[in-house]
């Protein structure tokens, strides 16, 4: 059995105990580990689904095969079918949305690794042709330096 998770064409290692590497750039651990716990999930969604849907089944043949006199009961064992198709139908949509969870995850992680890429490149392109200073300046938690940075307080 294939997993469903892309492999890494590159070897992922951990730098220096902090954060790890993947195709010489920094990722956080949760962007290298796969989310398995939504994919466990949705095969067990698919497995209740699936046994609920053969028990009702089991259920309605049980019942034409041995019928009640008069036809006692025949509303019951429709009503009772029809409610456990349902509950399995939607619990196969839950398993659905789960698996849709992942794929939205995966896509979501493969975006921030990009956009953390194309980012650390732009800086270095800006310090190569002399437009970002090399050495970071101080800034505050909005991106200004002290002396843009304007107090509210009126200082």
């Amino acid at each position: 059995m294939t997993s469903q998770f892309p492999r890494a064409s590159r070897p992922v290692t951990r730098q220096s105990g902090e954060r790890f590497i993947l195709a010489g750039t920094e990722v956080r651990e949760d962007d290298v580990e796969p989310a398995t716990g939504l994919h466990i999930a949705g095969i067990a969604f698919r497995i209740s689904a699936a046994i609920i849907l053969l028990l009702a089944i089991w259920q309605a043949y049980d019942w034409f095969r041995d019928r009640p006199p008069g036809g006692a009961g025949l509303s019951v064992i429709i009503g009772d079918t029809i409610r456990l198709a349902v509950t399995s139908f939607l619990l196969y949509g839950a398993a659905d949305l789960a698996d849709l969870f992942v794929k939205n995850f995966q896509e979501i992680r493969a975006t921030r690794i990009l956009m953390a890429r194309q980012t650390y490149l732009m800086k270095q392109m800006g310090v190569f042709r002399g437009e970002i200073p090399t050495t970071p300046r101080e800034v505050d938690r909005r991106g200004l330096g002290p002396e843009e940075a304007v107090s509210l307080n009126g200082e």
